[in-house]
Parts: C-alpha cells; structure tokens; sequence
C-alpha cells in the first residue's frame, strides 16, 4: 500500500515555515552583522590613535593664530596711518604758522572793541521805549527793537554793598571784573586800586584807547575807566587821573564829553567847578593833549580819522557840566553822541 502524501496544505505550510525560518535567520544574522560592524566601527574610533583630533586641534590653532595674526596687523596698520597723519599735519601746521601764520597773528592780535553801556538803562526801560514805538507807529504786536535783535543776556547789577547798585560800582564791575560798594570808582571792597580794561589794553597790548560820554567825562562811569578814587564825588582828583597825574601815567587816548570845569581853576568863578585853584586844562596841555571845547574846533579834525589819530590824545570837555540831552541840544554848540 503506497504511503500517503501528506496534504497540500500541509506541506505549503511546511514549506512556508521553513522559509520563513530561513528569512528570520537571514534578517537576524544581518542584523547581527550590521551590529558587529558598527560595534567594529565604533571600537576602532575608540581606539583610533589621537592623531586625528590633535590634526583637527592644530587646524583650529592655525585659524586662530592667523586671524589675531591679521587683528594685529590691521591694528598695527591703522597705528601707523593715524601716526603719519599726525605728523603731516604737524608739519603742515609748522610750515603755515612759520609763512603765514605768525603775520595773520600779529594783523590780528590787536581787535577794535565799543562797550557802549546806557548808564541807568534797563528792562523796564527798554520795555517802554519798545512799546511805545510799537503804539505810535502801528507796529505788529511782536515787533523787535534794535536792541532785542542783538540781546544776548543781562547781568546782575547789584552790589557789594546793596541790591540796588550806583553807577560807580556798576561801572568798576565792568571796567575791573569785580563787585564792590556804591560809589566805588575801580577800587576794591577795601579800597585798593583794581586794574581797569583800559590800563590793560594801554599797558599791555599797545592799544588805542578811549572815553566818549554824553555826561562829565569826570562822572561815575567813565571815571570807573579811567581813575581810582575812594568815592564818586571826588570829581577834581578824577580829572587829575585823567590826565595822567598818577603812577601810571596817561591811559586815555581820547576822551570826549563834558564836565569842562572841573578841570578849571577855581579863580575863574564862571567856568570853574574846582575846590582850588590847579589849572588842569593847561596841564593837559602842557602833557601833550590836543583841547577841544567847541563844535567848531570838533569840526576841524578830519572825519576820516586821520587827522584825529595825529592829534592824539585828545581831550575835548564841550560842556562846563552835563552835556544836553538829544532833545535839548544844540547841533551848532554841541557834538551828539553819533558823531
């Protein structure tokens, strides 16, 4: 009897067992493959001699070593620039201050300066006088004087002494750069003598200088210029330090403005505000001053200037006292300030 043969379904899956056997042992021996060599793999970087990570090392040390190498450079580079530049401009400057230079200095060591102070004048002054040219003339409501354009600042003009300050310590304030008591003229809180701008320019820098007032030129604030007197009332002895009768000689080149009699004897009552008989007029004269006391005499000197730099210094006194207010004044008797 011949031995029967198993199903087929049977031996299809025999079949398909032992393949898939097969498969799984194939897929596990891969499997077990790939992890030996990455196993391998990883065991021979292990134990892969340094070399390798001392060239990567060595390769990050030259890129650090070359870029400071080329800071520096650059660094050293931009020194060396800012040095030469230096220099050049160095020379440049020497060659230009030893051709040029020097002249361009000495043309322009020596500058023309007008103080021009309104003795008394001040904000409330100017307030009125800008609003009532404002009314009269129909101007905008934001009108500006003359003044108002070139204001700059104010000062503070009290005293040592008082809140409310003289024209004698305002004057020394400006003339010396100091603050002192009412009725001071150029003398300290102690009654010392201070160095005026005037002696300055005269003494020191070799300038012209001058005093034009419509007052006495004897009066508070140009004498604060031009004398050192322990109060403003002491009108004879200023006139005798305008005209030089101290240490330091004559400091004011021109001077004009009234107050003709107090450099007057006091024999001649009419014209004479003097407390003795000195006649400094003469001794202006006799100093070296050009006098002058008339318009017409003003007239006489040149207008363009030259003939007033000749007849330097010069004192004309065009009033016995006070010279008259604009208003007042008579153009054929009396100069105005303008001129």
């Amino acid at each position: 009897m011949s031995q029967a043969k198993p199903p087929y379904s049977a031996v299809a899956r025999t079949s398909q067992e032992m393949s898939s056997q097969h498969v799984r042992f194939a897929h596990e021996q891969h499997l077990s493959e790939a992890t030996d060599i990455e196993e391998s793999e990883l065991f021979d970087m292990r134990a892969r001699p340094t070399e390798t990570m001392e060239a990567a090392d060595n390769d990050a040390l030259y890129y650090a070593v070359s870029l400071g190498s080329r800071r520096r450079t650059r660094k050293g580079r931009v020194f060396w620039v800012t040095v030469l530049s230096l220099v050049v401009v160095s020379v440049v400057g020497m060659v230009w201050l030893y051709s040029d230079g020097i002249s361009w200095m000495q043309r322009s060591k020596k500058r023309n300066v007008i103080l021009m102070i309104s003795d008394g004048f001040g904000p409330a002054s100017e307030t009125m006088a800008r609003n009532y040219v404002q009314q009269i003339n129909g101007l905008p409501i934001g009108y500006k004087s003359p003044l108002d354009e070139i204001l700059v600042g104010s000062s503070r003009t009290r005293s040592k002494d008082s809140l409310v300050t003289d024209s004698a310590a305002g004057a020394t304030a400006f003339s010396c750069l100091m603050k002192t008591y009412n009725g001071a003229i150029a003398v300290a809180e102690d009654k010392m003598p201070c160095g005026t701008v005037l002696e300055a320019a005269k003494l020191q820098r070799g300038m012209l200088t001058g005093l034009v007032a419509t007052s006495r030129i004897t009066h508070a604030t140009p004498a604060s210029f031009s004398a050192h007197v322990t109060h403003r009332e002491m009108e004879d002895l200023i006139a005798e330090y305008q005209i030089g009768n101290y240490s330091l000689g004559p400091v004011v080149d021109l001077m004009f403005g009234g107050g003709r009699c107090h450099f007057m004897p006091n024999t001649h009552a009419n014209v004479s505000c003097r407390m003795d008989a000195r006649d400094l007029w003469s001794e202006a004269q006799a100093a070296g001053f050009n006098t002058l006391s008339t318009r017409k005499q003003f007239d006489a000197l040149d207008s363009h200037g030259s003939g007033a730099a000749k007849a330097l210094p010069i004192l004309g006194a065009f009033a016995s006292s006070h010279m008259d207010y604009e208003i007042d004044r008579d153009a054929a008797a009396q100069p105005s300030l303008a001129e």
